[in-house]
Formats: C-alpha cells, structure tokens, sequence
C-alpha cells in the first residue's frame, strides 16, 4: 500500500514547492515593479509616451501623468522630441489615443512640430516596435521611455528586446491609480510577456 501512495506523495510535494517558487516570483516581480529607480538624468533624442485609455476622447488622469513628465523632460532640455503611442483602441472613441495625447501636449505649450504620432499600437510590445520604427524613420538614435513605475519594469524589458540602444526610463508614479490593481494586473501582463518573448523567439508572432 505504501509503494503505491508514494508516486501521489512525490506529486504531491512537487505540486506545493511549484507554488511556493510561483508565490515567490509573483513576490519578487512585484517588488522590483514597486522599487524600479528613478533616473534624473535621463535624457535622449526623443521621449516615448506609451499609451492608456482616453476618457470621452481625453486622457484619462492617469495618461496625464504620463503626459506631463514628457512636459518636464521637454522643458527641461532632457529630450528634444515626444513620441505619442496608442492607437484606437475602443470603437466608440473618436480619437485615437495618441491624437488625443497629442491634443493634451499642444495645450500644455508643446509645439506641434515636436510632436510625432504613432497610432497602431494596441499594447505595449506594439508601442515600443512601431515607435522604434519612427526613431529610425527620424534618425534619432536614443529614447526615454515614459510610462507608470509599475509598467516600467516590463517596457524596458521590451525595449531591450527589440534592440534599443541604451534606453533610459523615466517612471511615474500614480495618484489616481489604484497601487494594488495596477500591480496586480501587470503581474499577469508580464506572465504572457514572458509566454510572448519564447514566441517571438521561436520565430511566431505573438
């Protein structure tokens, strides 16, 4: 009786150490998103503003964040251009998200020439592979990304990916957000990021 309980117990075991160790990476992800630095000096060619929902065709309170540290950086001389990326995400808006992020920046006193839209993307890897055809397309050869702190984890991994050459990042952190929520959701973006990256790799589309 004992030799035939002892597969199920071995299974068993194996079972809670593979949670244990999955606990303990959701723990250490969610550390690293809540501890990812702040960098001061950053500074590049052109500013990425990644994109979020708009609200009655305007940026959400948590998208103006994101906004107007690219005003900061603007004015401070840190980057000389800003790209906005997001596509039309939901069919009933009449914007798509980087028309009306461009929208909110020229009325933040960011001249329209420095502005550059990219308006296909509908997540973060597209964001970041479609602005990076811009940057080439523009012959800027460096970028700061600009995204929430608990994003920025997983946007620099993707930047890396994709073969930017030494991206800067510059986290925002949220008063409107939700920290849990926010975390809890990029936790699992970052698990089909991971499921993505191996598909890419392999050679599909993901």
């Amino acid at each position: 009786m004992s030799n035939k309980r002892t597969p199920w117990k071995w299974m068993r075991r194996a079972g809670i150490l593979l949670a244990v160790l999955g606990l303990l990476w959701v723990l250490v992800l969610q550390y690293r998103m809540e501890t990812f630095p702040d960098n001061p000096s950053a500074d590049g060619d052109v500013g990425i503003v990644l994109g979020s929902a708009l609200k009655q065709n305007q940026p959400s309170p948590s998208l103006q964040e994101r906004l107007e540290r690219a005003v900061v950086l603007f004015q401070g001389g840190k980057i000389s251009s800003i790209i906005v990326s997001g596509g039309l995400t939901r069919t009933e808006f009449d914007l798509s998200e980087a028309e009306g992020m461009r929208a909110y920046l020229i009325e933040r006193g960011i001249p329209d020439s420095h502005i550059v839209m990219e308006q296909k993307a509908t997540n973060t890897y597209e964001n970041l592979r479609f602005s990076k055809r811009l940057m080439s397309q523009n012959n800027w050869h460096t970028a700061v990304i600009i995204t929430h702190r608990y994003h920025m984890l997983r946007a620099m991994e993707m930047a890396e990916f994709l073969g930017y050459d030494q991206p800067q990042a510059s986290p925002v952190d949220s008063k409107v957000l939700s920290k849990f929520w926010s975390k809890l959701y990029e936790t699992a973006a970052h698990v089909k990021w991971l499921q993505d990256q191996l598909f890419l790799l392999m050679g599909f589309q993901a």
